[in-house]
């Protein structure tokens, strides 16, 4: 085994995949992404405690939205995890500005989450229940669903920022100014460029699309509506690859994907539930494969990966599989796939795809065959490992598929584990050294 590891480590496509990433890590660009996402690691922790809260809250009292117990426990998760992109935008501009050697980085970091705002997020009008019309935040599209808008967003507006502070394009002040009077003044300038270049691209969008659209929706639109064309056994392949590569470049995946196939999922749900009630046999239809997404620790099925990383010599991965490991058990993966990261890992990517594919397969055989049960009862919420499986279905065969899943998912991120540790490890050491 270890032979066959070292052999796979060394072959030519490894070789070549190391060194992408190796360049994708010195590059400014994907550096800061990396770091950007590791500033909200707090928040992103915190979102997933209140969830695990939440889930076994519902679990032992039958706490759901509405119940004031649950409302006022899920509120820091709105204000953590449901802005998400929002602090995003800031930290990736904050440290994109360093970088690149701008000395406005907070500046830089405000001025990037005021164009989130105007681009992904802007004011909707609602009425309150005295029939007064007020103008809001739509905060619903500032939370995971506009990372990638933060990603480009925040690495977009530096470089404007940057090429307005090259080019002498700033309001001139005497030296005696003092230096954050004259930073302020300094800022302007950059900064009204950006509102007028992404309110200007966000008013453009708006216009064609009658007011419909923002750059997030336009984004997600874009990828998902051929995906809802493609529900069959063979195009559910696609399907996942489309989702985990959606991850990989910091777009939700569950916004895409879901966003097209939700009609059709809610609906093969329905047909099997009334087949139940009234006695008949449950139907197979391909939209259920999409069930080997989240079978092992949410997206990608990273629990197996958390745990092999516990015992790590990697500072860096043993303290996200230590972090990542409580919500990896409640389907929730945001830390790991944060914190390893898998968005921007080249590495890590490819076992993040592939076992969702194996999982898959086994998941089809197991349907055919009648190994397991047929989802009846529609889940949508998050639920402890195994427990979502038993309660779509009420058969406890489906908790052992799970079970059985533990080893394959583990064996299928392995080898590419230990090629990502072995890098980390040198960086450390590299870092140690200077």
């Amino acid at each position: 085994m270890t032979n066959k590891l070292e052999e796979f480590a060394n072959s030519k496509f490894i070789k070549k995949l190391q060194e992408s990433s190796v360049k994708l890590s010195q590059s400014p660009t994907f550096g800061t992404i990396s770091q950007g996402m590791g500033g909200t690691m707090g928040l992103i922790m915190i979102g997933a405690v209140v969830q695990i809260i939440c889930a076994i809250g519902g679990l032992l009292f039958g706490w759901k939205a509405g119940n004031p117990i649950y409302d006022a426990l899920y509120m820091p998760y709105e204000l953590t995890m449901g802005l998400l992109g929002l602090f995003m935008s800031f930290t990736l501009a904050y440290n994109y500005a360093k970088r690149l050697g701008v000395k406005a980085q907070i500046q830089s970091g405000f001025t990037s989450m005021v164009c989130f705002i105007l681009v992904c997020a802007p004011l909707i009008s609602a009425t309150t229940e005295s029939g007064k019309t007020i103008r809001c935040l739509n905060i619903g599209a500032m939370g995971a669903n506009g990372i990638f808008c933060a990603i480009l967003i925040g690495l977009v507006s530096v470089r404007i920022t940057k090429f307005a502070v090259d080019h002498n394009w700033a309001i001139r002040m005497p030296d005696v100014v003092p230096e954050g009077i004259l930073n302020s003044f300094n800022s302007i300038i950059p900064s009204g460029l950006n509102i007028l270049f992404w309110y200007g691209l966000a008013s453009l969008i708006s216009s064609l699309t009658n007011g419909s659209m923002t750059l997030g929706t336009l984004i997600t639109t874009a990828i998902s509506t051929p995906l809802s064309y493609l529900v069959s056994p063979f195009g559910m392949i696609f399907i996942v690859i489309i989702f985990c590569l959606s991850w990989f470049f910091g777009i939700h995946g569950g916004s895409v994907v879901f966003t097209a196939i939700m009609p059709i999922y809610i609906a093969a749900y329905a047909t099997n539930a009334e087949l139940a009630a009234a006695g008949q046999p449950l139907v197979f239809n391909p939209i259920f494969l999409y069930g080997c997404l989240t079978v092992l620790g949410g997206s990608g099925n990273t629990l197996p990966l958390c745990i092999m990383g516990l015992k790590s010599k990697s500072k860096q991965i043993s303290a996200v599989s230590k972090a990542a490991l409580v919500p990896g058990l409640f389907n929730i993966n945001e830390p790991a796939i944060f914190g390893f990261p898998i968005l921007y890992n080249p590495i890590l990517v490819i076992p993040f795809i592939l076992n969702s594919l194996v999982v898959m397969i086994f998941l089809y055989i197991g349907y055919q065959f009648n190994l397991m049960s047929l989802p009846q009862v529609l889940i949508m919420t998050t639920l402890p490992v195994g427990i979502q499986q038993f309660m779509s279905s009420l058969d406890w065969r489906n908790i052992i598929f799970c079970v059985l899943m533990f080893p394959v998912v583990y064996m299928v991120y392995y080898p590419f584990y230990k090629i990502y540790e072995k890098q980390c490890l040198e960086k450390e050491a590299a870092e140690s050294d200077n």
